[in-house]
């Protein structure tokens, strides 16, 4: 695969060149994350009903189990439905987008999506 065309880092007034997916660089790259949830509400962040219907969609689909232990074998409770790439990140509400977590892994998988 040819390599990424550079282009402007997405922070305001950034003219840093980057080839990353996610549109920053590495003085901005949490940026995306931060400003992608700060003051909005619900609704307003895509969570709405349709959320919710997906939502139970999903956990039906996974048995309300969270699917990174059921990799390993390991059979824990789902605590939410997750984005495996995140909507900040360029993800969408696809279903195979999504899967249930424990809150273990969710605030792991978070924590780390945070620093990238």
């Amino acid at each position: 695969m040819p390599p990424r065309t550079p282009t402007p880092c997405r922070a305001r007034g950034c003219a840093a060149l980057v080839t990353n997916s996610g549109g920053y660089c590495d003085k901005h790259k949490g940026d995306g994350w931060k400003q992608h949830q700060a003051g909005r509400s619900r609704h307003q962040r895509g969570y709405g009903t349709d959320w919710d219907k997906l939502r139970s969609v999903i956990w039906a689909r996974d048995k309300g189990l969270c699917q990174n232990h059921l990799r390993n074998g390991v059979v824990v409770p789902a605590y939410c439905v997750d984005h495996i790439k995140p909507k900040a990140h360029g993800g969408t509400d696809d279903q195979a987008n999504l899967e249930c977590l424990c809150k273990a892994c969710h605030a792991s998988k978070t924590a780390r999506e945070g620093i990238r």
